[in-house]
């Protein structure tokens, strides 16, 4: 059997897993490694960030029921396997690499600044406009 691993659970690594999935190849097993068991609506962030919806969907309702998640990191990526951050490792014949972008950090000014790139990036600014005093606009 073909052992897909599938790195990052965003549009495009969700995307490809189910559609590899859904090929419903008996020779093909796909495993998809993401740092949390959910989906996170990059384009809905800035929503998620204002408090006006949820940007984070699990993961177990949209992947294909054939495709297996694994709740970690990948630490580092060798010839034919993924080490991850809780010690296990993946063999793999094909790896996707879909982690996407993220902001840029280490620019000058950058930790002055609030982004919704990330999950994270959403969530600090999400808890930062709720201890403005209401009506103030300004930081």
């Amino acid at each position: 059997m073909a052992r897909v691993v599938v790195v990052g659970a965003g549009y495009a690594g969700v995307m490809a897993a189910n559609r590899l999935a859904a090929a419903e190849r008996s020779d093909v097993g796909v495993t998809v490694v993401n740092p949390r068991p959910d989906f996170v609506e990059r384009v809905r962030l800035h929503e998620h960030a204002a408090g006006a919806t949820h940007a984070v969907r699990p993961l177990s309702g949209l992947l294909h029921r054939d495709v297996r998640l694994r709740v970690a990191t990948v630490e580092t990526i060798a010839e034919r396997s993924v080490r991850l951050d809780d010690g296990g490792a993946l063999a793999f014949d094909h790896l996707l690499y879909a982690v996407g972008s993220t902001a840029a950090h280490g620019l000058p000014g950058a930790e002055n600044a609030w982004h919704v790139a990330d999950l994270d990036g959403a969530q600090a600014l999400r808890t930062r406009l709720r201890q403005l005093p209401g009506g103030r606009a300004s930081w």
